[in-house]
């Protein structure tokens, strides 16, 4: 006979009232700007309603308890709690695990309070049209749908469009070919889900393809040791899902404050305006050699139904002709030269694609015009190149969004404008249309972006046209910052890569060395060992480190770079099995 875990008995069901505040209204249209190079849009002594963040990080990944059985839920009454936690529902919505805990639903929402996020997992069709009527009644709003069948996590949303959705794609081997992840994109977007959740054979790379696609990336740790915790955060996920919290936490304190876990993705703000004409070929090429992760581009279509890449309506804009683009034909439009360059014409979207189809670069494409039928010729005009797989949708019109995720569904679609208030006003809004989070930086900040993030909603903002505060950004939790002048940051180290084993000699001194990979190079660099297991020590010298004995150690490599603003940012390899012999 099923039983209640005993801790339950003297909890009291409390039902979260209220329904779900008026949503606010965002800001739908873009700043206007008159001249050809960028004016500086960075106000960091804008007032922002700022969120505490309770993490001793300054980008933390979300931390997610997966409730597997009665022992693990009960870590829910810990002092330190993770944001999330993973609750399998039966047909009833009872909240099970094969060992037999079985817990109302109400009572696990009330365990979680207002600091733990639940996930609520579904198995099977009936289960999902339960959560959905259960969820209806309002008050339960902050959660997160999950399954392994992503049918019923689109039930679900369709039903309750402003919570989030997640994909549990565990039992999913992946495939070597990194271009096998684009089906996993197509069908989690394609079902309203942004969050997809991996087994601990992801690898950096498979992670980091999804996320230049804006999806949200959860890994699951290989065991419940130390080691296995600090190789999932190393790993560059959004998200780490662990059985055990305590590991988590012990993994957490292990690492400096100032951590970068997660690359942060550089995007050209019109290619590179702090050196070249904006939105011409020559500056998405400058942006490209920089080390840019993603080229944005704004796009209007002629007369003639071609995409042209230009900021501005009127092509005067940019040129010393007249006329409004969508009033002319694309040869009209291709007639005169862009200001600031000797030869180079407004260029077509084609030719973009054309230009930069073989470089690992993502196109963030900016649709400016308002006519509906764009959105059917630009589904027909990336289809026909071949690039959907490069292809992010952006745009301050919603209206486009709406439609872009109708007519191509499996494109992630971002929204520019600004939907005001904190994250509890931010996540309802943007999960209605399944859109990422792309607001100007004055509007954001980290407490924000690290609540949105625990939600699956990456934080994506611009326009960053000084160094100073493009850096200063670093470690904020973003996942991409939109700048004028990507050549900034060509020398941020994404990540640093070690040799999983390693051999030492007692009676030497030895160097541990990695290689950091920047925006635009490689380098080699030495490291400090941090040692996560095992009882040998490691002291620096002159020339390396010395063992204090022979045997094994389990080591992570500390790697701490300095930004040109003085700023110390730290960078960990994952974890090497050290021999002292």
């Amino acid at each position: 006979m099923k039983k209640i875990v005993c801790i339950l008995l003297s909890l009291v069901l409390v039902l979260l009232g209220g329904c779900a505040e008026e949503e606010k209204k965002p800001t739908e249209s873009a700043p206007a700007s008159s001249e050809v190079v960028s004016e500086p849009i960075d106000q960091p002594g804008t007032e922002i309603e700022e969120v505490e963040i309770n993490a001793s990080l300054s980008a933390q990944s979300t931390t997610i308890l997966d409730v597997k059985s009665t022992e693990i839920f009960n870590q829910l009454n810990e002092e330190k709690t993770p944001s999330n936690a993973i609750f399998y529902l039966d047909d009833e919505l009872f909240i099970v695990s094969d060992d037999g805990l079985y817990v109302p639903f109400d009572a696990a929402i009330s365990m979680c309070a207002d600091s733990v996020i639940p996930v609520l997992y579904v198995r099977t069709e009936k289960a999902a049209k339960t959560l959905s009527t259960r969820l209806k009644s309002g008050d339960v709003t902050d959660c997160i749908v999950m399954s392994d069948k992503p049918e019923l996590v689109n039930s679900v949303r369709e039903a309750i469009p402003t919570i989030s959705g997640a994909i549990d794609a565990r039992e999913n081997l992946l495939d070597m070919d990194i271009t096998y992840l684009i089906p996993l994109r197509n069908e989690a977007n394609k079902n309203k889900a942004k969050i997809i959740l991996f087994g601990s054979h992801a690898t950096n790379e498979q992670i980091v393809y999804l996320q230049k696609r804006l999806m949200t990336i959860w890994v699951e740790t290989a065991d419940s040791s130390v080691e296995a915790h600090c190789n999932a955060f190393t790993s560059g996920a959004n998200g780490i899902v662990s059985t055990n919290s305590k590991s988590v936490f012990g993994a957490i304190d292990i690492f400096e404050k100032d951590t970068l876990f997660r690359e942060i993705f550089v995007v050209g703000h019109r290619g590179q305006p702090a050196t070249n004409v904006d939105n011409s070929l020559s500056g998405a090429r400058a942006a490209i050699d920089s080390g840019a992760d993603m080229v944005e581009c704004d796009v209007y279509m002629s007369a003639d139904r071609e995409f042209v890449v230009l900021h501005n309506n009127d092509i005067s804009y940019y040129t010393g002709g007249i006329g409004k683009v969508e009033e002319l034909r694309t040869e009209q439009i291709q007639y005169f030269i862009l200001k600031g360059t000797k030869d180079e014409h407004i260029p077509k979207l084609q030719e973009f694609f054309d230009s930069f189809r073989n470089d690992d670069i993502m196109y963030s494409i900016e649709i400016k015009t308002s006519d509906a039928d764009a959105i059917y010729w630009l589904r027909d005009l990336i289809t026909a190149s071949g690039v959907s797989h490069q292809v992010n949708l952006i745009s301050f019109n919603l209206s486009q969004l709406i439609l872009a995720r109708e007519i191509i569904p499996e494109i992630s679609c971002g929204y520019l404008g600004t939907v005001e208030g904190i994250y509890s006003d931010i996540v309802p809004y943007l999960n209605k249309y399944n859109l990422s989070y792309h607001p100007t930086n004055s509007k954001m900040s980290p407490g924000n972006a690290y609540e949105l993030n625990n939600r699956g909603i990456s934080v994506n903002p611009w326009t960053y046209s000084k160094e100073e505060t493009l850096l200063n950004d670093l470690l904020s939790g973003y996942l991409s910052l939109t700048t004028d002048g990507a050549l900034w940051a060509s020398d941020i180290v994404a990540k640093i890569e070690a040799d999983q084993q390693m051999s030492v000699n007692l009676s030497e001194e030895f160097k541990f060395s990695a290689t950091a990979i920047t925006k635009k190079a490689e380098k080699e660099i030495e490291c400090e060992p941090i040692v996560i297991d095992g009882d040998v020590k490691f002291k620096k010298g002159e020339n390396g480190y010395t063992a204090s004995k022979k045997g094994d150690a389990t080591v992570i490599l500390r790697y701490a770079s300095t930004l040109k603003s003085g700023k110390t940012v730290y960078h960990y390899s994952r974890s090497v099995k050290v021999t002292v012999e």
